[in-house]
């Protein structure tokens, strides 16, 4: 994977990009650019290969063809990007604080300024109060704020959340996409956002990238890219919220439901 240091070019961008296992291609013609700061969610049917991608964008994967292009980290001691899974994956044996300092281990920070700096993104989930409670004394919603804080606090250029909120009970998950969009308005990373609900892509996205099959013996590719041009604030009240998971629904729907099993 190349880097870019351009301050003015996108923090990710992906050309031309083939993915798969051996003779079996998942994705391929993948094209996307993210800008600093922006917010893309990545919907399609199941077993389109959605995480697959986003594994590919953090480098984690390297592409049969084409190229993925990160931005480096430009504040010092950070990380040009960081991950947020399904499951927290905490360590039990770590209290809630030290959880949170594990991604700033090896950045060259002392002890003191690893602990002040696991605060900061403590504090902005609304849990610096429970800093040396031990993750099994949690809520699933708590552990999971601890995983988004443990991502943040390495100060990345981009976050990929992979499904962050899918196990979670519903009023959960309300408050935790409640809490997103106010992170992400006070936050400067971009953010790449894997779900398999269309409302919540809407909810939280500028921009949703729709990964289809054009027919069922081709590999999945982006069948659309919907811009969503809705104010953050009291979204799923605005007129237009309905108009565009409509829109998607549609294209998800006439999409080719893939054999594949990878999300």
């Amino acid at each position: 994977m190349a880097a870019m240091n351009d301050a003015f070019a996108p923090v990710l961008t992906a050309r031309g990009v083939r993915l798969g296992f051996a003779d079996d291609v998942v994705l391929d013609d993948i094209d996307l650019e993210v800008a600093p700061r922006e917010f893309v969610a990545m919907v399609g049917a199941s077993g389109v290969g959605k995480s697959t991608l986003l594994r590919a964008f953090a480098g984690l994967l390297a592409p049969q063809r084409g190229d993925v292009h990160l931005s480096t980290a430009e504040a010092p001691a950070s990380r040009a990007w960081s991950m947020v899974f399904q499951a927290p994956r905490l360590f039990p044996w770590r209290r809630v604080r030290a959880n949170v300092e594990l991604g700033l281990e090896g950045l060259g920070l002392s002890r003191d300024e690893r602990r002040a700096r696991a605060m900061e993104p403590l504090s902005l989930v609304g849990l610096e109060d429970l800093a040396e409670r031990w993750p099994r004394t949690l809520s699933g919603g708590q552990q999971q704020r601890v995983g988004i804080a443990r991502a943040l606090a390495v100060r990345p250029r981009v976050l990929f959340m992979d499904e962050p909120f899918s196990a979670l009970d519903a009023l959960t998950r309300q408050r935790l996409q409640s809490e997103l969009t106010e992170l992400r308005q006070r936050g400067d990373a971009a953010i790449v956002f894997v779900t398999h609900d269309i409302e919540e892509a809407v909810l939280l996205a500028d921009r949703v990238v729709v990964l289809a099959k054009p027919d069922k013996d081709t590999p999945a590719t982006v069948h659309d890219i919907v811009t969503i041009d809705l104010p953050l604030a009291r979204r799923r009240e605005q007129s237009g919220f309905r108009d565009h998971v409509q829109r998607l629904e549609q294209h998800i729907g006439v999409a080719v439901t893939p054999e594949e099993t990878t999300s």
